[in-house]
């Protein structure tokens, strides 16, 4: 009986099947291009109220499955298209349903990041932002760091390399830089965690550092969002005068499985060779720089199914520089996961590991680098023997883990609850070994610095969308923020060894120096923001920030930082001409600020100093309680407008003020306070400027498209008011921070010719003003006032894509401390020549200035010879000081696409594609600087010192190869 019973549930069950899988519907379609009908493999397909979809296969079509009976809200999107929304009605069985995408030529129906948990497309934002999308460029490229991402492709933002040294320090430019503290650098996010940018010399080797940057690898990257002032930056709080950069990663999608292999084959070379105009010693300076091999491997697994998504990937990149003693070994491991469990909740994970080496040359301000024994005397290697040069040994190891949880919780409709939490720990290693006989010792020298850095990134808000009338949407956020980090640093010295062969720090007869460092520094910010959107046509957003610092004085007043911002869309009134699909204005005003240093505002701080009886406390610090952050204030006015759905144009012009800026005054030392200095918020600057985009598809047809981009910058600043204190210069006594100037100003001395009463040339003396003391000049700015870049797209006989991105810079100005120390050295070639038709060098002396005869004096020839000569006067910074303007051919690259002809095999129906590009970096130069690259900095990425090359590295010129396969 019981087995009866059973027969006949089983049964019933069986019929419920087919019955229950009739009762739910399928849908299915293909997603072509609106324009041409192209298949759009990877377009993403959702329905919104269940979070299910799928992704289109490499022939367009698509396929949900599973779905109730109902009606849904259908999305298809795709990058570089506009987005499809659209109402489905869902019976049982099967439904087919075609989508076109229109091509999003401007970008408008990108979603963007506004301000701290603001989001919307670039048609409705009420500030300037930029996003770079990194697919395209890095099917046809392959990028060593995150600068070369961004270099050129935003309006208003530029990220430069101080020299050519591979894995080296980078510096950020953005818009006029008008703020007096801080090292100018935007705050960086990855997949919201605030991570470390700082570059570190440790035991320096002339003046580059170590960018932590470095660490990330480009592969990884989906976009890239920038928010360039205080007007977009106000809710990220304290530190983002300097805008804010976003990061995020690359996250899988539903129903698009893809394994992909992507291999490098490349090479660094050298860019411009040194001749006699540049080297006195050219075949020698030469010699030691090479074809510096770059081999990149890159797997990576991405895929979904309507609850889960991932993404994986494994990346090894082994670069060779284009001198000797410089390489990088960077392997990363990234794993990214997004789970659905039901409609109200999403779960994301992001980690990443990397291990990093990092050989770094001896160069710059050096005598142990091979460039300051071959580009000054000449007789090279005045200084030390190429052999010793070449067996110095600086080498740094860095392991990171990034890691960040969030989730997103919907528990009412349109009611948004996030949470971030996330971290960052790095340890950085660097053991720099001299062998026997170099530099200051006998017997060797070995030095360890090591750097352990942990950052928590701690993000909370919640999010609300309403309705307050029928036609205007209103949108709460409010939030927290904290930020967390521990620094400790650790170095030690010790010099004679009794055998090379035992390298162990501990072998070192003598104790040079050692020392141990820790700082704790804490961030927190409580914002709120209201958003409003009437009609679609006007957009309003106000928001308020308090925040918190350690490194703030205990009797400073509260931080408070507001923001306001609105948008016009015009192209919505009827008087607007119909070519306009999108017209828009915008103002926005903002606040930010730059931290004072972290001890800044403590009172009175003690340090150990050891002495012949023992160590002791001695007074270090001497602080402010009263100190506050620099408030830095910014107002951008600018519009928005596409035309005839193919052509983009962005503007804005912008204006921001520094207040509060933190100056040093000396104690005087009748205070008895030591020979210290205490900050105080006195200080004012001013930055203005405009940042313009055009954009613009000229062609399209099945087989062929055209587009380009033009981007124009202008900037200049000021700086207004240092309360009094005397004006502050580098520590080469070139750039300056003074009154009525621009920040980091070439300010310094010139020379001019002394003649006799016969016209007859007695050398040079300093210029003077008119109470006979030296006279300082200001000679320009070591950053541009006119920037800019152009990049074509070009898309040819179906397959091919041809890239190419120029770039170039106007107003600058490079203090040539390597030609100025050849002059000092004798070893200048243009001096040279100058002084054998003055009559005071032998003509015989050089090859070149053989068979010169010495001027008359008196005439106009030898009188410009003389005033040449006695401007190229090596004791005096200001001769060197030279128009730097420059126009580079950047990327260039061409791709072929063999898709198409595997559809056509067999192998198609296992290979998704399968693409081979050759592609270039820093093809070509032409400049007004006698050097050979006017993009350098003998002191790094970060430090006052700008603009100066003194023998450091020039940039490569990159030739390398790419494949890509994906299954």
């Amino acid at each position: 009986m019981e087995k009866a019973r059973l027969t006949v549930v089983l049964g019933a069950l069986l019929l419920l099947v087919p019955l229950w899988a009739q009762a739910q519907g399928i849908l299915r379609g293909r997603v072509t291009d609106a324009e041409t009908g192209e298949p759009l493999p990877g377009a993403n397909i959702v329905l919104v109220e269940l979070q299910r979809g799928a992704a289109s296969d490499i022939d367009g079509n698509y396929e949900i499955g599973d779905i109730p009976p109902g009606r849904y809200t259908l999305r298809a999107s795709f990058v570089g298209y506009r987005t499809l929304e659209q109402a489905v009605e869902i019976r049982a069985g099967v439904q087919e349903l075609n989508l076109t995408l229109q091509p999003d030529y401007t970008g408008l129906e990108e979603v963007v990041v506004t301000g701290i948990a603001s989001r919307t497309s670039k048609a409705r934002a009420e500030v300037a932002v930029s996003r770079v999308n990194t697919d395209e460029l890095l099917q046809q490229n392959a990028y060593q760091d995150v600068s070369q991402l961004l270099n050129g492709k935003i309006a208003g933002v530029a990220v430069q390399p101080a020299s050519g040294n591979v894995g080296g320090g980078l510096r950020f430019v953005v818009r006029a830089d008008a703020a007096l503290n801080g090292d100018g650098q935007p705050v960086i996010y990855v997949d919201g965690v605030r991570i470390d940018n700082d570059v570190i010399e440790g035991f320096g080797a002339g003046g580059q550092e170590y960018s932590m940057l470095a660490n990330l690898n480009p592969e990884d990257i989906e976009s890239i969002e920038v928010l360039k002032g205080p007007a977009g930056a106000a809710l990220y709080g304290t530190s983002g005068a300097n805008g804010v950069v976003l990061i995020r990663t690359k996250r899988g999608r539903a129903g698009d499985f893809r394994v992909q292999y992507k291999g490098v084959v490349g090479a660094n070379q050298q860019a411009t060779k040194y001749t006699l105009d540049t080297s006195p010693t050219p075949d020698v300076a030469n010699s030691f720089f090479r074809d510096g091999a770059i081999r990149q491997h890159t797997l990576s697994v991405m895929g979904g199914t309507g609850n889960v998504r991932y993404y994986t990937s494994y990346d090894r990149r082994k670069e060779e520089g284009h001198i000797l003693n410089n390489a990088l070994d960077r392997q990363t491991f990234q794993a990214n996961f997004e789970a659905v469990p039901n409609q109200k909740v999403t779960v994301r994970a992001n980690a990443s590991y990397t291990y990093n080496e990092i050989d770094r040359p001896q160069n710059d301000n050096n005598i142990l680098g091979f460039l300051g024994n071959t580009l000054l005397f000449t007789r090279p290697f005045a200084f030390e023997d190429s052999t010793d040069l070449v067996n110095i040994r600086d080498r740094s190891r860095i392991t990171e883990f990034l890691g960040s949880v969030s989730a997103t919780y919907t528990p009412i409709p349109n009611l948004e609850l996030q949470a971030t939490i996330g971290y960052q720990g790095s340890d950085f290693r660097q053991d720099q070994t001299l062998p026997r006989g170099v530099g200051i010792t006998n017997n060797g020298d070995r030095a360890i610095f090591t750097r352990r850095n942990q950052q928590y990134t701690y993000d909370f808000n919640a999010r609300y969308r309403y309705n307050i009338l029928s036609n205007l949407e209103a949108t709460t956020i409010v939030g927290g923020q904290a930020f967390n980090r521990i620094l400790r640093t650790f170095f030690m010295e010790k010099q004679n060894f009794i055998t090379e062969l035992i390298s162990n720090i501990g072998a070192g007869a003598d104790f040079i120096q050692g020392d141990e460092g820790f700082s704790h520094s804490r961030e927190a910010g409580i914002y709120a923001q209201q958003e409003f959107a009437y009609d679609n046509k006007l957009f309003v957003s106000l928001g308020l920030r308090r925040d918190y610092a350690s490194a703030v004085g205990r009797k400073a007043p509260s931080i408070f930082y507001p923001k306001a911002s609105m948008a016009l869309r015009l192209d919505q009134f009827d008087f607007t001409p119909d070519f306009f699909t999108l017209l828009k204005l915008r103002i926005a005003y903002g606040e930010t600020g730059v931290l004072p240093n972290p001890l800044d505002g403590f009172a009175l701080l003690f340090g150990a100093e050891p002495s012949g009886y023992g160590a002791g406390a001695t007074p270090e610090q001497i602080g402010n309680p009263e100190i506050e952050p620099e408030r830095v204030r910014e107002l951008e006015v600018g519009f928005d407008a596409e035309l005839y759905n193919r052509i983009g144009i962005e503007f804005t012009y912008y204006r921001n003020w520094a207040t509060n800026s933190i100056i040093d005054f000396r104690n005087p030392p009748s205070t008895g306070l030591i020979a210290s200095a205490v900050p105080f918020n006195v200080g004012e600057a001013w930055g203005w400027g405009f940042e313009s985009s055009l954009t613009a598809n000229v062609w399209r047809t099945r087989n062929y498209s055209l587009d380009f981009t033009l981007i124009w910058n202008w900037s200049r600043n000021e700086v207004k008011d240092l309360g009094g204190a005397q004006p502050i210069f580098d520590g080469f006594d070139t750039n300056v921070i003074k009154e009525g100037l621009p920040r980091s100003a070439f300010y310094t001395f010139r020379s001019e010719a002394v003649f006799d009463e016969n016209g007859v040339y007695q050398g040079s003396r300093v210029i003077t003003d008119e109470n006979g003391e030296a006279k300082r000049f200001y000679l320009g700015t070591p950053y541009p006032e006119h920037s800019g870049s152009f990049s074509v797209n070009f898309r040819f006989l179906r397959n091919f894509t041809f890239y190419a991105l120029a770039d170039w810079q106007l107003g600058l100005k490079v203090l040539n401390l390597t030609k100025q120390f050849q002059v000092r050295f004798g070893g200048n070639k243009e001096r040279n020549i100058l002084a054998a038709q003055l009559g005071l060098l032998d003509p015989n002396r050089f090859e070149y200035t053989k068979g010169i005869q010495p001027l008359q004096p008196g005439t106009p020839e030898y009188r410009r010879a003389a005033e040449r000569h006695a401007a190229l006067d090596g004791n005096y910074d200001g001769n060197f000081v030279e128009d730097a303007d420059f126009l580079r051919l950047r990327e260039l690259s061409l791709r072929y696409d063999f898709t198409d002809l595997l559809r056509r095999t067999e192998l198609g129906r296992h290979i998704k594609g399968l693409s081979l590009a050759i592609s270039a970096r820093n093809v070509w130069l032409t400049t007004k600087y006698s050097g050979v690259d006017p993009e350098l900095n003998f002191a790094g990425g970060r430090s006052l010192s700008r603009g100066q090359d003194f023998l450091t590295l020039p940039h490569p010129r990159v030739i390398y190869g790419t494949l890509v396969i994906t299954l």
